[in-house]
């Protein structure tokens, strides 16, 4: 379980890197909107991983029990 948090923290954090690096060279490059807007998307990809891992989440909870389940059976 501590593992799975780390990881989601480290990937998270990585993320904010990722931007810091990126939105300012884009800034120089091309100007403020298309800036902005990367960071948009980085946001964006960023809300759909955490969606994804809730959806994995609960997709292992279930299976989880489904298992206790059967083993209460037998």
């Amino acid at each position: 379980m501590a593992f799975a948090l780390g990881l989601n923290l480290s990937i998270s954090r990585l993320g904010s890197v990722v931007n810091g690096i990126v939105v300012p060279t884009a800034y120089q490059n091309y100007g403020l909107g298309p800036a902005l807007m990367i960071g948009f998307f980085i946001c964006l990809l960023s809300l759909a991983c955490g969606v994804g891992i809730a959806i994995l989440d609960k997709r292992a909870e279930k299976h989880s029990n489904l298992k206790a389940k059967v083993g209460d059976k037998f």
